[in-house]
């Protein structure tokens, strides 16, 4: 691997609650919504709205709920420190200034691997590409070499 970037990801682990957390969020939209701005006045930005498919009832989501909580649930229940402290290669790990991860995982991040480059980018929570697209795209392009 010639590098590595993680956006709004950390190996803390286990977050038991997390797949249960994500279902009652997932159960709360709305759906079917009434229109694409009712979709994005709830979900808080238009890219979420593209995932959308418009049926005779209204705006439905495309993706399986099931699928969704499955592939958060074996990460949920492990910690990955001794793999993180495995990493050789070149690191980048991008935090939203108002997001999800745990206090103190970011430093702990760097204590196991100093050599990793951390950015913090300023109003954007954990969907850093959809609220900061140009600085994600900035802090990407000033890590990767040439």
């Amino acid at each position: 691997m010639k590098s590595l970037i993680l956006i709004e990801a950390g190996p803390a682990g286990p977050a038991p609650e997390l797949p249960a957390q994500i279902a009652t969020w997932l159960d709360s939209w709305p759906a079917p919504f009434k229109s694409l701005e009712e979709a994005e006045s709830f979900l808080g930005h238009e890219a979420w709205t593209r995932t959308l498919e418009q049926r005779a009832d209204g705006w439905h989501p495309t993706w399986d709920r099931t699928t969704i909580i499955d592939t958060i649930a074996e990460p949920a229940t492990t910690a990955y420190w001794h793999e993180w402290s495995r990493v050789t290669c070149p690191t980048l790990l991008i935090q939203g200034e108002q997001g999800t991860m745990r206090p103190g995982e970011p430093s702990t991040m760097l204590a196991h691997r100093p050599d990793t480059q951390l950015v913090r980018i300023a109003d954007a929570a954990h969907d850093v590409h959809l609220d900061q697209p140009e600085r994600l795209y900035e802090a990407i392009a000033a890590f990767l070499p040439g």
